[in-house]
């Protein structure tokens, strides 16, 4: 997940979207993005998180071959340096292996709506890791999202006022969220240290770098995977999740969001990132049969709200684009 980019008008006047276009646009990414967690919860039950980022991303590369393949003389020039090197690689390292390790190992002990929840508050961590790395000035409204944010979390994460413990699927939901929330922290660093790489690459291939970049971690752990335990039992469905996940979330999702920041400005875009928690947990809850709290329901409104106040509180669209990105995919 990157950050959401200003706008470049260049590349606006070269890819003629209307307003109109553009805002479906956004609204089918964020609506593709949203299903990537109940299709990871059904990919789940017959891969290992680490064989299924592995095909995930393998068939995604495959299919960003053209977007890579137009922008290779932009990634030889931006690899030319080895300062630039070492940038790329943390931006694989935090975004695509650590984010994705962590994000889809907690999905495996948790649930879809709780994972589409947390999911949404990636801006706080962003804003946290803004302030401390780029020494960015601490808001009354960052402060604010922080902890409402942080409040919501704690009702979704302990489905109540007191940690909800009982029995076994108690005490793996809570460390699959707790998995869940340490990924975020390695998001909020791809967003971070990503800002200077997407004022000169294109955003897409950014993305489609940093895809195929986390292969040489996944195809190596995939096999090892698999030699151990065999060649997993696919299912139609564990398929059909894994292709969505690839080809309409990765490639069709960012292409979508990209495509529609063409012609609309970043802060007036982030108010479409609202439908990727509503729609996720709706999804666990009509495709899963997952249920719902009270705690959860509370928990949602205020990470929501913490979402409005970051939306609302960045006073231009430079900061919207830093404090607001798309959730992990």
């Amino acid at each position: 997940m990157a950050a959401v980019p200003t706008r470049n008008p260049s590349r606006a006047r070269s890819h003629q979207v209307s307003r109109r276009e553009a805002i479906s646009l956004l609204v089918l990414g964020n609506a593709l993005w949203a299903g990537t967690y109940a299709a990871g919860k059904i990919a789940l039950a017959s891969l290992s998180f680490i064989e299924l980022n592995a095909i995930r991303f393998t068939i995604a590369t495959l299919l960003m071959v053209p977007v890579l393949w137009s922008g290779r003389a932009l990634l030889r020039r931006e690899l030319s340096h080895r300062s630039s090197i070492h940038a790329m690689v943390r931006l694989v390292v935090l975004g695509f292996v650590l984010n994705k390790a962590f994000e889809y190992a907690g999905l495996s002990l948790s649930t879809a709506v709780d994972v589409a929840l947390l999911i949404a508050t990636e801006s706080i961590f962003t804003a946290v890791l803004s302030w401390i790395v780029l020494d960015e000035a601490v808001t009354a409204a960052g402060i604010t999202a922080l902890t409402v944010g942080l409040a919501g979390v704690y009702l979704v994460v302990a489905r109540g006022l007191v940690p909800d413990l009982a029995g076994p699927a108690g005490i793996s939901r809570i460390a699959g969220d707790l998995l869940v929330i340490f990924a975020l922290t390695f998001e909020a660093g791809y967003t971070v240290s990503g800002k200077a790489s997407l004022e000169r690459l294109p955003p897409l291939l950014l993305t489609g770098f940093s895809v195929a970049g986390s292969l040489v971690v996944w195809i190596p752990a995939g096999l090892i995977s698999v030699a151990q335990q065999g060649l997993p039992a696919m299912t139609s469905g564990a398929w059909l999740a894994v292709g969505y996940m690839a080809a309409f979330a990765t490639v069709g999702g960012y292409w979508m969001w990209f495509r529609g920041l063409s012609a609309i400005d970043a802060s007036a875009a982030a108010p479409f990132l609202f439908i990727q928690p509503l729609l996720g947990a709706a999804l666990g809850v009509v495709l899963l049969g997952e249920s719902l709290t009270w705690a959860t329901v509370t928990g949602a409104v205020l990470i929501l709200l913490s979402l409005a106040i970051v939306t609302v509180g960045a006073p231009s669209p430079r900061e919207a684009a830093l404090l607001v990105g798309e959730p992990p995919q």
